[in-house]
Parts: C-alpha cells; structure tokens; sequence
C-alpha cells in the first residue's frame, strides 16, 4: 500500500519542479513509511513520485516510480495486485520482456499494460488506483488513471488555472501545490449533508475531483481528459438466477468456494497480516476460512469502549478466538482518547466522512501496527451485497405495501392524491413522499438530512449555487450540479427501471451502495484510518467474483421472512456457534450520543459550532440546528447521527479550508 502524486502538463512550460513534488508526497509519509522515489522525465512534461509501504517483494529493486526497460513507460501504483504471479508467468511465456524484481505486482502490472495497454485492467483481481505515463509515441504522450472497481483504493484529480494536471492519493497531497486553492464546494456540501459524504466524482475541495469506482481517466498529449467506466455489476433479470437455476444448498456451495479462494488471495503478503474481529457474521467467517488455509494462528483484533459495555463485542469476539486458536489482542478505547484525537480526525479523513466508525477503526489500527501487523483482511460489503441491514426488509416491505396494500392504510390516501398524511414518522412520512413524487423508494443506507430534516438549511438556497467546470470530459453527470439529491440517486437507480425483478429495492440496494455509500463512505473510513497508521487493509468481500455472483443471487436467498444475508449465515453454520450467527445484529458503532450528553465532548463540539465560520457564511438556519444540538447535547433528543453529520463538516471546514 502506497500513496501516489503527479503532475502533468504536456504542452507549454514544464511541470511543478521536483522540490514541488517531493513535498506533496512527504504530505503522505503514513502512507509509505518505507521508501520514498521521485522520476521526472527529462523534458518536462511529467512528474511522478511515491511513498512506498513494502509489502510484497520488500526489495529495493521493486521501488516506485518504476519504468519499462526503455524508459518510455512509467507507472506509480497504490494497491495490490493479488494474480500477480499468474500474470507474470503469462507474461513470461511470451519472452519479451526483462524482469528485475523477483515477484513485484508493481512490474508485473507495468508489463502488462505494455502487453494490453488498458485492457490488462480487466485481468486484474485487486485493489489499485494507479497512474500510467506513456510516451512511446515521443510526441503523442498520454497519461493514464484508473480506480479499481469496487473503489477500494482513492485516487484524486485536479487541473490547475495555468493548465497543469495534478493527481494523488490524498487530497492533502494536492493542496501542498502551489496554483492549488483550498475552497469549499459548496455543491458537494448539499449533498454530502443527505449522504454523508460527497458522492464521486465531486469532492469537498472545489476543483478536485475523485475518479469513481471502476473508472479510468485517459488526458492526451494535448492536455484533454476523457473518463470510463469499465465495469458496471447492473443487476438483470435476465442474467438473474433462479431458484430452479441454482438450488440454495449449490448456491451455498458456490459462495463458500468464492469466499475461500478471495481470502486466499489477500493472504498473498511479505509482512505480518491479520483480520479486525468483531465476532459477527461476516468477520467470524473470514477468520475460519483463513484458518483452513493457514498452518498458524491467525492474528486477530478487537476494540471496545470504555464504560460502555452495550457496544462492546468483546464476548463474541473471544468465543471465536477461542473456537480457532488465534492470536487475540484487544484495545480499549476512553473518552478521553476520543477527544484527544478530534483536532486530528479532520485532516486524516481528507474531506469529511460523517461516520462515528472512524473513531474505532482509528485506534484499532493503531492496535494492529503497535502488534507488529502490516496487513489486515476487513469485512465491508457483505452486508450491503447480501442484504444484511435491518432496513433492507423494511424497504423491501413497504415496497410490497404500496404495491400490493393499496386499499388499506396510508397508502390509499397516498396514492389517491399524494397528500401527506399525519402521524407518520419521520422515516415513513419521507418514503411516503418519494412514493408520492414518483422518485425513487431508496436513497441509500446511511443518509442524514432529508425530507423534514432539510429544515437544517437557510431557506435561500442561493449560497450553495456555484458553476462547476469539470475539466474530465464524461466525468460529471449533470445531475450532479443540482441541488436536488434525488437527481443523484436517479442518476444511478434510472437505468435499473424495468430491468430487475419483483421487489426492485433489493436488488437496487446493492447496486446503489457499490455506487456510492461503499466506495465513499465504508471503504474510504477503513483508507484514511488504517493507512494513518501505515496498514492496509484488504477487502474479501469485495472480490469481483463474489460481488458478480451475489447481484445475480434471488433475493429470497440474501433476505427471506426478515432475515437478511441467509446465505453467508448458512454457508457459516459449519463455522460459527448458531447463536452468533443469528443474534441481532450490533453493527460496528460508537456510543456517539452517550459521548454528546456527557463530559467535555459534547462542549468541545457545541464550542466547533459557536465558532464556525460555516455558521457564521450562513449554510444553515443556525437557531435551528443550535437548539437541535443543545437538545442533543442536553439528553433532552437522540439525533446524534444528524448532528455529528454537520459537527464533522465543521470541524473538517475549520481544519481544512480556513486554516
């Protein structure tokens, strides 16, 4: 695991010079602590430089920026590349190359773009964000990005007025640059207060952007950029299987196999690895394959809350130690650490990420690193492609309600005329009117302010209104510059209109989260915190393989009679004690409105908001939120989620733009 910068300019002065470059990449030393390379071609039109995090072919030979034997094709690359010794010994076969490191991904990934060129992405099995500089044709070169598909890794882009192209793996790499301005956009701050985080390709920093999940950017000798998308997992019904197509016993068969072998793969390491143990379905799962496959303990982690035992899982946890013999370490976190660390989260999430998660994650990989531990298997996406949240049934239900329970109830008086109808929750009042509207019933699993909740915002929409030019050409969908978050959500789930099966939301649910909430949210929170202490973390769940066999699963075999992911609970039962598998489910989260209502963090964030300059610009209807915080902070609510969503964009504001 690396971070990467560049800059590229291919007509008029020169790139940024050296002393530039190498100060974006010391912007990113925790993401490479281990080496450190810099390569300028000799004319000037590019600049690449790197941090090196070695964990495969550790020697110096398999050090970035790497180039071809001739000097014309140069790659820097964060990720990895788990086919790499299939690939090199394909490669191999056809003689035409010189290979000077033993086993490095790095090569083997340069190589095979020589062989392929861009195609050679869709014979990876990986996670990667990388940049290709190619300038074979010495008068026509061309520089290449890309993100792998299930957008485990980041990669960010920006041009500068004086035309120069800049990229890295942290934003905070490209505001060391010179022409780089830090300012808020305040665009993707409507939408990031209903997603929680800004949705791809827009960021929080006007005038970067963030290449989506399986996308490539392609700029020209010219300086024009175009983008693709190369993959895209659309469920079909017409590529769906059956329960007649596929029996439930084979289907189990089928994804323990694919779990097996995409867990072996992340095994593939140099340096110590391990796996974040919850004693949860999905993590107590990757622990007793690994087991099977390994010939010594697995390494294991857990964190918890001090004097907060309903959140702890440490119980769990130590059960499945137990039952496989793993090497378990524990940390326990206080609240005085928490609030420690809150000047510090801003600048390491890049732009905000208004998950509480990040607080645990944060401190366990701290955990992994003081063990000695490099590398770490995670379990994003298992829920989220099997269905395994509670709203999941109960989206599907009210989906089933309106359609098939339109003489009872609200919905009658919904679809007589689309009226609001009193005495609904706020949750039900909301589906009602998208229901009502004719928009579309899923917004995503984790969404903050909607519906009522956009009461939080100045009744003049006006300073959110701004132009934005993106210089990628195919890039930005033009739903994307509305102050509508609806339009972000049709951009996504239109296509699907008519193409799935009965009920739609299940099988939209997984397609929209691997759009959006995953590559953004969940996976970036596990980036920017496990990398803040030189770990990376691998992401089984998110193979490819198992992400295009669970989209053309049934659904009854994700969710049946309210139980979500009934297949990985089967395909477990071998595994894991059955009361486990089938507790409710905790989830992975922190007592954030116990921490609020009590002791000095809830004054430390009231005191962020008092002092904001977001308050002060006037974003919000400030005596809104301020008793809405005040109620929260005082015991007096429970809209902790909400809060820390515009608490979070404060504190990142103050740290990042006005600082």
């Amino acid at each position: 695991m690396c971070g990467l910068v560049g800059a590229y300019k291919p007509q008029g002065s020169e790139v940024c010079a050296e002393k530039a470059l190498i100060a974006m990449r010391e912007s990113m030393v925790h993401r490479g602590p281990d080496a450190a390379g810099i390569w300028r071609e000799r004319e000037g039109r590019c600049g690449l430089a790197h941090r090196r995090l070695s964990i495969i072919d550790l020697s110096e030979s398999a050090g970035q920026p790497m180039s071809n034997a001739e000097g014309s094709v140069v790659i820097v690359f964060n990720g990895e590349i788990y086919n790499h010794a299939d690939l090199r010994a394909e490669l191999e076969k056809l003689g035409k190359y010189r290979w000077k490191t033993n086993h490095s991904d790095t090569e083997v990934l340069l190589h095979a773009y020589e062989e392929w060129g861009l195609g050679a992405i869709d014979r990876l099995y990986g996670m990667f964000a990388f940049a290709i500089y190619d300038a074979r044709i010495p008068d026509r070169p061309v520089l290449h990005l890309a993100r792998d598909r299930a957008g485990v890794k980041p990669l960010y882009v920006a041009r500068t007025g004086q035309g120069e192209w800049l990229l890295a793996s942290e934003i905070r790499a490209l505001m060391v640059h010179l022409h780089m301005l830090a300012e808020l956009d305040r665009t993707a701050f409507w939408h990031y207060l209903t997603f929680i985080v800004a949705p791809a390709p827009l960021t929080m920093f006007r005038g970067v952007f963030k290449l989506p999940a399986a996308h490539t950017v392609t700029i020209d000798h010219k300086g024009a950029a175009t983008s693709r998308c190369y993959w895209d997992c659309k469920p079909d019904k017409t590529d769906q299987f059956s329960e007649e197509d596929l029996g439930f016993d084979d289907a189990v068969a089928e994804i323990t196999r694919l779990l097996k072998t995409s867990i072996a793969r992340r095994m593939d390491s140099d340096v110590p690895f391990g796996v974040l143990l919850s004693g949860g379905v999905d993590s107590s799962l990757n622990v007793a394959l690994m087991n099977e496959i390994m010939d010594r303990p697995v390494t294991t982690f857990t964190v918890g809350y001090e004097g907060y035992e309903d959140f702890n899982e440490f119980q769990h946890a130590r059960r499945v130690s137990k039952r496989y013999g793993t090497n378990h370490h524990e940390t326990m976190i206080s609240e005085k650490e928490v609030l420690d660390f809150l000047p510090e989260l801003p600048g390491l999430q890049d732009e905000p990420i208004a998950d509480n998660v990040c607080i645990p994650l944060y401190f366990l990989a701290r955990l992994v690193k003081q063990k000695g531990t490099t590398v770490v298997q995670v379990g994003e996406g298992a829920d989220e492609h099997f269905l395994g949240y509670w709203w999941c049934e109960d989206h599907r239900a009210k989906e089933d309600a309106l359609r098939n329970d339109k003489n009872s109830s609200w919905w009658r008086r919904l679809l007589g005329g689309g009226q609001r109808v009193a005495g609904l929750s706020g949750a039900e009042d909301e589906f009602s009117r998208r229901a009502g509207a004719g928009e579309q019933l899923f917004w995503g699993g984790a969404t903050a302010w909607v519906g009522e909740h956009r009461r939080l915002l100045t009744p003049d929409p006006a300073p959110f209104i701004q132009n934005i030019e993106c210089p990628i050409d195919g890039l930005f969908p033009d739903g994307h510059r509305r102050l509508d978050s609806h339009e972000i959500v049709q951009g996504y789930l239109g296509g699907l209109d008519g193409r799935v099966g009965y009920p739609e939301t299940p099988y939209k649910i997984p397609y929209l989260e691997s759009k959006l909430r995953l590559p953004e949210h969940l996976l970036m929170r596990v980036d920017k915190m496990t990398m803040a202490h030189s770990v990376e973390a691998r992401v089984p769940y998110l193979d490819h393989d198992v992400i295009e066999f669970a989209m053309r699963l049934p659904v009854s075999y994700k969710l049946d009679n309210g139980i979500g992911k009934r297949l990985l609970k089967k395909a477990a039962e071998p595994y894991v004690d059955n009361d486990l598998l089938y507790r409710r489910k905790q989830g992975f989260g922190a007592p954030l409105d116990q921490w609020m209502t009590r002791g000095d963090f809830g004054k430390y964030c009231l005191d962020a908001f008092e002092h904001s300059d977001i308050r002060r610009q006037g974003f919000l209807d400030n005596d809104y939120f301020s008793t809405m915080f005040r109620d929260q902070v005082e015991g007096r609510a429970n809209n902790g989620f909400q809060v820390w969503t515009v608490l979070n964009a404060i504190l990142w504001h103050e740290a990042c733009i006005v600082n």
